[in-house]
């Protein structure tokens, strides 16, 4: 074996890989300057071409020959390109962002997106934090002045960073890396991060809790639909008088027309910018300011970043050819997974949808009913359950008629707890009995599923939902874009916990999760729909929860606890498990049961 180990990242050249099933090269075009010494372990699956600078129209013309892509930001990647790509099965960015490939497109066509994550993550947050100190010491300002003859000791007395409270908006590889260095150095953090769990020493907070906590606010989120003007004109009201904003991650990730209008009255003390909407574009507007300081896009610009970047796109495109899911494949949902009959029962993680899983209701046509539009509300509901409608859409159709304020939410999360599904309090008891890790990912909204954790001991972190926004009255103003409120969310969230995972779920948003745990079972206690139970190895018919509680902890679990209170659900899940009435297992699966029916014994 070799291995090439730089910075972080240790890479594993091919020898490791089962070549088999690639019997011929394939061909690899690269349209930007990468450091191409890193290439070199493609060389054994692709004959490797370089048109650095090619145009759109000539990319255009000559894509359909190619498998894999490999850009930078110079290259733009659109929908017409990808159309023309007959042969295209991967476009990789030497990079973290990707605001120049159409992820939409690509996943239309099934062609899998790879980034460059964490390759300039350090160097980003060096930056971050050397820009916060700028802003509070005024440090560009001061050599300016100094530079034209100007002592200003007086004019640049600074602010304290230590003891402030910086919150962090997107905790992938950067915001971490930010994390790290900002409790170093004293600062309070705060971590707005819906998508990923985190550590546990971390309390996640909602984007609302965030910008009104903050006396600092740096963003480290990619731009896509769901991030684009983060700040804007509600949520910068939110904010503190005298907030400090940084941003270097994509420029359109706040509204610049609120920055300004904020920066003129004082509502922003200093902004601090390294990304703008349309490089190299600049606002000229904001440069007037004495309180901002721009840099041209060069956070994450080192040599060691951009030789890091290839090594991980390098990595992600060798994993994806021999069909293992590479951690930095931007559109899971492109990706399938050989089937496999060797999945040993024992699971880490035991994922729950919430409406008409864990509980029997579903929590937004409650809401409609409290204020009399629940016909309506429920007709969306079903149709995206069931696949019928794109969840996106009905998402925001359902918000615009329901408004829901904070009581209405607290009052859902306790009518979720009143109508949890037969034997579900137990159920969860006994898995965290036995260490078992147990995540609430529902297309629901945040607050609401958070009160239902409270109630069943699941801490906020391993709970994932859709946030909104409120005033200081409780009354709602908007949501938060999220993965969680349109189709194959839930995927790109499940994909991100570590450990053997089981997942139950009813609904169509549920079984698209199916390519990211290692076994997904079907529920149909509450309501059956057809397709899932259709797709379903496992698929439980009967209302109680225990034959799931028996699938996730396998033999040696069930046998821990036949000793204890918990005997009883674990019989009962036994005896539903096996009878066709009550769960539907495909004949491939059954195998994998057979040592399960000698617990009768014990």
């Amino acid at each position: 074996m070799k291995v090439n180990e730089f910075m972080s990242i240790t890479f594993t050249y091919s020898e490791e890989y089962n070549d088999e099933s690639i019997m011929e090269k394939m061909k690899l075009l690269i349209t930007d300057k990468i450091d191409e010494t890193q290439i070199i372990p493609l060389e054994r699956y692709f004959e490797v071409e370089k048109k650095i600078g090619i145009t759109p129209a000539a990319l255009e013309k000559i894509i359909g020959d190619y498998q894999c892509i490999i850009t930078r930001s110079s290259t733009a990647v659109t929908r017409k390109i990808i159309a023309k790509g007959k042969n295209l099965k991967i476009i990789a960015r030497a990079g973290i962002g990707v605001d120049n490939i159409d992820i939409f497109a690509a996943t239309d066509h099934k062609v899998a997106v790879i980034n460059a994550p964490r390759g300039n993550a350090k160097v980003t947050a060096e930056h971050t934090i050397g820009l916060l100190f700028s802003l509070f010491r005024h440090i560009p300002q001061a050599f300016f002045d100094l530079k034209r003859g100007i002592w200003g000791k007086q004019k640049y007395v600074g602010t304290q960073v230590a003891g402030k409270t910086l919150g962090i908006v997107g905790f992938g590889n950067v915001g971490k890396e930010v994390y790290r260095i900002a409790k170093g150095i004293g600062l309070k953090v705060l971590i707005c991060e819906p998508y990923i769990q985190l550590p546990k020493s971390i309390k996640k907070v909602t984007f609302d809790e965030l910008v009104r906590q903050s006396d600092i606010i740096t963003f480290h989120v990619p731009l896509t639909y769901l991030t684009h003007k983060m700040i804007n004109k509600k949520t910068i009201n939110l904010c503190r008088d005298g907030v400090y904003i940084i941003n270097c991650s994509r420029g359109a990730v706040v509204d610049n027309e609120t920055i300004l209008a904020a920066l003129r009255i004082g509502k922003v003390a200093g902004f601090a910018v390294d990304v703008f909407v349309k490089e190299p574009l600049v606002d000229s507007r904001l440069l007037k300011f004495p309180q901002v300081i721009a840099t041209p896009h060069i956070a994450g610009s080192t040599y060691e970043s951009q030789r890091q970047s290839v090594v991980e796109v390098v990595d992600g495109i060798t994993k994806y050819i021999h069909n293992i899911l590479p951690f930095n494949l931007l559109n899971p949902q492109v990706f399938k997974k050989s089937q496999t009959k060797d999945v040993d029962l024992d699971f880490d993680v035991v994922i729950f949808d919430c409406e008409s899983t864990l509980s029997t209701i579903e929590g937004i046509d409650e809401l409609a009913a409290s204020i009399g539009k629940k016909r309506e509300v429920a007709s969306l509901t079903k149709k995206a359950m069931e696949g019928l409608l794109p969840y996106d859409k009905v998402f925001e159709k359902r918000l615009s008629l329901i408004k829901p304020n904070m009581k209405q939410l607290v009052d859902l999360g306790k009518l979720y707890h009143s109508h949890l599904v037969e034997d579900a309090k137990e159920v969860i008891g006994a898995l965290k009995l036995l260490n078992k890790k147990v995540f609430l990912v529902s297309g629901g909204l945040t607050f609401a599923i958070r009160e239902l954790g409270k109630e069943l001991s699941i801490e906020d972190k391993y709970i994932f939902g859709n946030d909104t926004i409120h005033d200081a009255n409780g009354n709602y103003q908007t949501y938060i874009e999220g993965p969680l409120r349109r189709n194959f969310g839930k995927l790109q969230i499940i994909r991100q916990i570590a450990g053997k995972k089981i997942m139950i779920g009813d609904s169509v948003t549920d079984w698209e999760s199916k390519e990211g745990v290692d076994l997904f079972v079907g529920y149909g206690g509450v309501v059956r729909r057809e397709k899932i139970e259709a797709k379903s190895d496992v698929y439980i018919y009967h209302p109680s929860l225990s034959p799931l509680l028996v699938l996730a902890i396998g033999f040696e679990g069930c046998k821990k606890l036949m000793r204890t209170k918990y005997r009883k659900i674990i019989g009962k899940g036994i005896d539903l498990l096996f009878h066709p009435k009550h769960v539907k297992i495909e004949k491939s699966f059954l195998p994998k049961l057979n040592k399960l029916k000698k617990l009768a014994y014990y």
